[in-house]
C-alpha cells in the first residue's frame, strides 16, 4: 500500500515537474501556422519569415512557475531587439489557456509581445505541431525556415541576446515611446487609485494614437478609448462594479503600460 502510494506521489511530481522544465523541438525545419492572438491580431509564421525576419516562439502556459519567473527576461530581450519592428519577431504560444486567461497573464507579469492562447487561438495545435512537451520552451526560426536554436536556455536576457546575436541579428531601438526603458511611471500618471467615481490618466508628454482599455480580472474588455490625449483624461467609472480592473495603455498595437486599478 505504501509503495503504491509512494509511486503515485513520485509519478505526480514527475508530471508536474515535466511541464516546467526545459525542452526543445525535435524539428529542424519549421512548419507553417496561422493563428489569432489574444488581442485579435492575425499571425502567419511564413509571412514573417518570407519578410526576412527571424521568429522567436515562446511556448508557455499560465500556471508554469518557471514561465512566470522568466517573463521579464524574455520581455527585456524583445525590447532590446526593437519590439518586433526589426529583424526578430517575438510571439508567445500558450498551452491550454483561454484568451482571457492569457490577457490576465500578460497584465500580471508585464508581457508586451503578442500571445496566441491555447484554447481559443490555436496554441494547443501549434504546441503539437512543433512537438513541444515541456515548458517554457523558446525556439528561434530563421528566414529560410530552419531552426538554428531549438531551445534557448537559460532564459536570461543576456543569454537570449547572445543567442540572437550569434545568428547575425543586431539589437535595435524600440520605436514605441515608453517601452524602451520601461520607465512607465514617467510616461503616465493614473490617479486616484483606489478610485470610486472617476480616474484621471495624464501622459508625459502629450501624444496621439493612444488606445486605453479597461479589462476585468478575466481579461474581458470593459471600456475602450481611442484618440489623442493632450491633457488629463477623466474617465467616468459609473457602472463599474467594485473590484480589481486593469488599465491597459497601447500605442500602435503595442502595450505601453498596464496598471491595476481598485474600484471601491
Amino acid at each position: 500500500m505504501y509503495k503504491k502510494l509512494l509511486f503515485i506521489i513520485i509519478f505526480l511530481i514527475s508530471v508536474l515537474y515535466s511541464k516546467c522544465v526545459v525542452s526543445q523541438t525535435p524539428l529542424t525545419t519549421a512548419p507553417n501556422f496561422t493563428a489569432i492572438d489574444s488581442r485579435g491580431n492575425y499571425h502567419d509564421l511564413y509571412s514573417y519569415l518570407n519578410n526576412g525576419q527571424y521568429v522567436l516562439l515562446d511556448f508557455f502556459y499560465n500556471e508554469c512557475l518557471v514561465c512566470q519567473t522568466h517573463v521579464p527576461e524574455v520581455d527585456d530581450a524583445y525590447i532590446q531587439f526593437g519590439c518586433n519592428a526589426h529583424e526578430v519577431f517575438f510571439l508567445g504560444v500558450n498551452f491550454e489557456n483561454t484568451d482571457g486567461e492569457v490577457i490576465t497573464f500578460e497584465n500580471e507579469y508585464g508581457l508586451h509581445y503578442s500571445n496566441i492562447s491555447g484554447d481559443d487561438g490555436g496554441g494547443n495545435d501549434i504546441v503539437s505541431l512543433f512537438q513541444v512537451i515541456a515548458f517554457p520552451t523558446i525556439i528561434l526560426i530563421a528566414p529560410d525556415k530552419s531552426i538554428p536554436k531549438p531551445d534557448i536556455w537559460p532564459l536570461t536576457m543576456v543569454n537570449i541576446i547572445d543567442e540572437l546575436l550569434s545568428v547575425g541579428v543586431d539589437t535595435m531601438p524600440c520605436p514605441y515611446a515608453g517601452i524602451q526603458d520601461k520607465n512607465f511611471d514617467n510616461q503616465f500618471s493614473i490617479y486616484p487609485n483606489p478610485a470610486k467615481d472617476f480616474v484621471y490618466i495624464t501622459p508625459h508628454p502629450a501624444s496621439d494614437n493612444y488606445t486605453i482599455y479597461f479589462s476585468d480580472c478575466l481579461g474581458k474588455e470593459i471600456l475602450n478609448i481611442e484618440g489623442t490625449i493632450t491633457e488629463s483624461e477623466k474617465i467616468n467609472l459609473t457602472g463599474f462594479q467594485q473590484g480589481i480592473y486593469f488599465i491597459n495603455i497601447m500605442q500602435g498595437g503595442i502595450k505601453l503600460r498596464t496598471e491595476k486599478l481598485l474600484i471601491y
